[in-house]
């Protein structure tokens, strides 16, 4: 897990205790922070960006409905990405919580060169970058949708295996069983 998600997730668990005692400021700076990466998951679902946008405005007006309810927690982002997907799923799918592990779950790479380099090497290394971005992104779309989902809730978002397996409603051992599965394949497929 990267330094910077423990970080985040630090200061989420601050922001979520303050909101928990009704505090609108805190409430406010866990929407702001935790948005883009909700979203971005949200759309790994569905392409209707507005359905997403919706769902996770429904649930933060939720939690802040029903905050004098809501359990303290050291795991907000995980809380919130299993909570997004569960409306998500309901949403598309009815109730069946499952049914969503047969959406459409797309990955993006994103590849940024340095600042500090010559122009002519930051070309080179573009196009090196570009080649290995759609190269992936091929190689993605042969995985399963699990295997998909379970790469990018890992990689793109940090969250850890205990968060994956409660996200993906699997056990522990499963979701290390999946991603290796699926960095397997994309190793082998990728010579």
């Amino acid at each position: 897990m990267s330094s910077s998600y423990l970080f985040d997730e630090n200061e989420n668990v601050f922001y979520w205790n303050k909101f928990l005692e009704g505090d609108t400021h805190a409430f406010e700076k866990l929407m702001r922070d935790n948005y883009k990466d909700l979203f971005n998951y949200g759309t790994r679902f569905t392409k209707d960006k507005e359905l997403v946008k919706d769902c996770i405005q429904d649930l933060f007006l939720v939690l802040w409905k029903n905050r004098l309810t809501v359990s303290k927690t050291e795991f907000v982002k995980y809380y919130l990405l299993k909570s997004l997907r569960r409306k998500l799923s309901k949403t598309i799918n009815g109730h069946n919580h499952s049914s969503i592990n047969n959406s459409s779950v797309d990955i993006e790479l994103h590849f940024h060169a340095g600042f500090d380099d010559p122009v002519e090497f930051k070309i080179i290394q573009w196009e090196n970058y570009a080649q290995l971005s759609k190269k992936l992104r091929s190689l993605l779309t042969t995985l399963s949708k699990r295997e998909q989902e379970i790469i990018y809730l890992r990689f793109y978002i940090g969250v850890h295996y205990n968060e994956i397996a409660e996200i993906m409603n699997i056990n522990r051992q499963s979701a290390y069983n999946l991603l290796h599965e699926a960095l397997r394949k994309l190793k082998r497929n990728f010579t």
